[in-house]
């Protein structure tokens, strides 16, 4: 389990990082060429536009991980531990729900998009494609909720927490 968490963590990354490399030489490349030589790539924009959408979906999934999403705690720091605690494992359980239903409506999406044939006006690329960026994103999204869900379950309910015996039991030790 621990591996395919690693395999995970590191596939958000490296995707996210091409992406955003890419994007960022695509647009280098078209405003030089724009501005320089008077010539503009007639597809770059849309290229880049759809990696960006990419970028986003894929880097969502990583600030869940790595719990970087803007909170608002205003209420919750006055909460009592215990209190936190179950702010929390709502919390995660709210965003389990939204991430379902985000799956749910982007496959209904991409499905239509699939039935109607659609392509992208510059490159010709099947719609679908860009538009995958939805539910592969809320997915990525669902895992890391989950996962976060979990840690705090183990942090609420501990199960390797050591009960001392009590005096009866202990005296038949």
């Amino acid at each position: 389990m621990k591996r395919l968490h690693q395999m995970l963590n590191h596939l958000e990354e490296y995707v996210g990082v091409i992406f955003l490399i890419f994007t960022s030489l695509l647009v280098f490349v078209q405003v030089v060429l724009r501005y320089v030589f008077n010539y503009s790539l007639s597809w770059s924009e849309e290229v880049a536009r759809y990696l960006i959408v990419w970028f986003i979906f894929i880097g969502s999934s990583i600030a869940v991980r790595e719990k970087a999403h803007a909170t608002m705690d205003a209420l919750v720091t006055y909460l009592p531990e215990k209190g936190k605690r179950i702010f929390s494992l709502l919390t995660n359980l709210l965003c389990i729900v939204f991430c379902i239903v985000l799956i749910w409506s982007g496959s209904t999406m991409v499905s239509g998009v699939i039935e109607f044939g659609t392509v992208t006006p510059s490159t010709g690329m099947p719609m679908y494609i860009p538009y995958l960026a939805v539910p592969v994103g809320a997915s990525l999204m669902l895992i890391r909720f989950i996962q976060l869900l979990i840690h705090n379950m183990k942090i609420f309910w501990p199960t390797n927490h050591i009960v001392p015996p009590t005096k009866k039991e202990a005296s038949k030790l």
